[in-house]
């Protein structure tokens, strides 16, 4: 089976514009891992796309049964990517959801008549939308923090002793998230700022530990692979992201059947996902939030294969075979930073 394993960051995609640090070494963490993975497994033949201006991957550069194609124009690009998506059997994709991008990439493989190793495109938009996520979350009872869009501020601010979030409507992780103490400092702000208010929302800075799920997905069936202890730092104003613990959660902290009950509500609620996604939570003493859903899979994927002591991605090619009758029904957790 030919797979395409699609990156954005690292693809060449930007081949006309400087490559954003941050992301290109995520971007590029998350695929070593998913190449390493994929090359272990003898019926996959993987193609890759990759910006010139990068580092070999040397589990795929030096085989000469996959393909790595070096993308140094704009132009080839888009022709590499279109005859990858056309002559793959399956294609897996990694990309920020801003903008539509990821969703879009997903339709375009649909459009082919391909296997896609991910989410459904609807399913995207639920998740992209930081809006309709937490109307479609609420409306299925599941907790999320209050969301509005700044452009809604001036006429239904809210109150929140513990400070306010501001950050892009379909940001991905902790890109352009600020932090403001108090109504005053965060009106004076948007007062001031050229954002887009209805691009931005705002939301109640909820004190306590940042944990993500990261789970692998069929239409019936969810399986929760690790509850990880994520690394965020607030900063200057600003919240940033730097690693994670994959498995880091003691049970007493936050238990298997805790994750699983979220996970199984989120999917209820979310129609069309599908193989491996994340969820970003906020635990507190009383209760737990659901902040993300990111739908792709995360950087905690880095670490997966050495906490389970498995193959992250023979998990996914026998799900997509057999359905969850082709999984182990117990696996290790072992604790394993990534620090980004």
């Amino acid at each position: 089976m030919k797979v395409f394993v699609y990156e954005h960051i690292t693809s060449g995609a930007l081949i006309n514009e400087s490559l954003p640090a941050s992301l290109a070494h995520e971007g590029n963490e998350m695929l070593s891992a998913i190449v390493h993975d994929m090359t272990l497994l003898t019926d996959i033949q993987l193609i890759i796309l990759r910006d010139f201006r990068l580092e070999p991957l040397f589990d795929i550069i030096d085989s000469a049964h996959h393909q790595c194609l070096i993308i140094d124009d704009y132009s080839t690009f888009q022709q590499h990517y279109a005859s990858s998506v056309k002559e793959a059997d399956a294609v897996l994709i990694i990309a920020p959801e801003t903008d539509g991008l990821l969703r879009n990439l997903q339709q375009t493989v649909l459009n082919q008549h391909k296997q896609l190793l991910g989410c459904q495109p609807m399913a995207t938009h639920i998740c992209t939308d930081k809006v309709i996520c937490h109307e479609q979350l609420r409306s299925n009872n599941i907790l999320t923090p209050h969301t509005i869009t700044a452009d809604e501020w001036s006429l239904n601010p809210f109150n929140s002793p513990s400070g306010f979030i501001i950050k892009p409507r379909d940001g991905a992780g902790c890109i352009d998230t600020l932090f403001f103490s108090t109504q005053t400092m965060l009106t004076a702000w948007l007062i001031t700022s050229s954002i887009e208010l209805e691009q931005t929302i705002i939301q109640p800075y909820i004190e306590g530990h940042a944990m993500s799920l990261s789970l692998l997905v069929d239409d019936d069936t969810i399986r929760v692979l690790a509850i990880n202890q994520q690394y965020i730092k607030l900063e200057d104003g600003k919240l940033s992201f730097h690693g994670c613990c994959v498995n880091g959660i003691a049970e007493t902290q936050f238990s298997l059947l805790q994750a699983t009950e979220i996970a199984e509500k989120t999917h209820h609620a979310i129609p069309g996902l599908w193989g491996f996604i994340g969820i970003d939570l906020i635990v507190t003493d009383n209760e737990t939030y659901i902040l993300d859903i990111n739908p792709r899979l995360t950087t905690a994927y880095v670490g997966l294969g050495e906490s389970l002591n498995l193959n992250p991605a023979q998990l996914l090619v026998n799900m997509m075979k057999q359905g969850f009758s082709g999984l182990p029904l117990n696996i290790q957790r072992n604790a394993i930073e990534i620090f980004i």
